[in-house]
């Protein structure tokens, strides 16, 4: 689904992201963890491109976002074209990043009635059908100051499922929310993992990580230091960098 090669990001001379190597399955879950400041927000942004790469390659379902190559030399791929790239990939932000002027259901509908994917009434239907899935159905006609942190959250995982992506990313979706809340939205996305939907996930929800996920991926200053199932990392990982890390987080959860 997402294949990572040799990725770099700079912000100026600071080297954020240093070789990054990650290939990640269809209907894969799998969870990126590790110190604040690692860089794992980055590169989930750098997937759909919203940070753009200085080196190294991104490929969705084997084609490239972001960095194409062109007679021998690589270089942005045009703005459409990333534009039909990203259609592939829902994004879901720790602040909801919800319009705070349309209700529920418009914040769904705009992408697909904007972009022509859908007439107003299947996009309308669409919308029903998603809040539905994620426990909002009586919600659809509330404005986003109306709904508490959970449920703006789960409205905006239901927008970016209204676009039929392909594979999910989830930065640090429930960091914002009051502790009484984050369950709600674990349990939404508990649920599309078991649908088989193709989810990379940032967190620091150790608890999903180790129910959830297929695969943890631990990142430390830019890199990733090792990766494998929740069982091993979280019970024999092999970096003293991820037992450190590991051992100051489930220390105060």
């Amino acid at each position: 689904m997402i294949e990572i090669t040799n990725l770099d990001k700079y912000y100026g001379s600071h080297h954020v992201l240093k070789g990054i190597n990650l290939s990640i399955q269809k209907g894969e879950v799998v969870v990126i963890i590790g110190p604040s400041g690692s860089g794992k927000s980055t590169l989930l942004r750098c997937m759909n491109y919203l940070e753009p790469i200085q080196s190294g390659q991104i490929m969705i379902e084997n084609e490239p976002i972001g960095m194409i190559e062109h007679n021998g030399k690589q270089r942005e791929m045009p703005q459409k074209n990333l534009n039909k790239m990203r259609e592939k990939v829902g994004m879901v932000f720790q602040n909801f990043n919800l319009f705070p002027h349309l209700s529920v259901r418009d914040n769904i509908t705009l992408s697909p009635l904007t972009l022509g994917k859908m007439n107003k009434n299947t996009a309308n239907k669409t919308a029903y059908s998603l809040l539905a899935k994620v426990g909002l159905a009586d919600r659809a006609t509330a404005f986003p100051d109306q709904l508490s942190g959970g449920q703006k959250q789960r409205v905006a995982i239901a927008r970016a499922l209204a676009m039929k992506p392909h594979v999910m990313l989830f930065d640090e979706p429930t960091s914002a929310l009051d502790p009484e809340l984050i369950g709600e939205v674990l349990d939404a996305m508990k649920e599309l993992a078991k649908e088989g939907m193709t989810m990379i996930v940032v967190t620091h929800e150790m608890g999903f990580a180790k129910e959830m996920a297929d695969r943890v991926v631990v990142m430390d200053q830019g890199q990733i230091i090792e990766a494998g199932t929740p069982g091993v990392i979280f019970t024999n990982p092999a970096q003293e960098r991820t037992k450190v890390f590991l051992h100051k987080v489930l220390t105060h959860s």
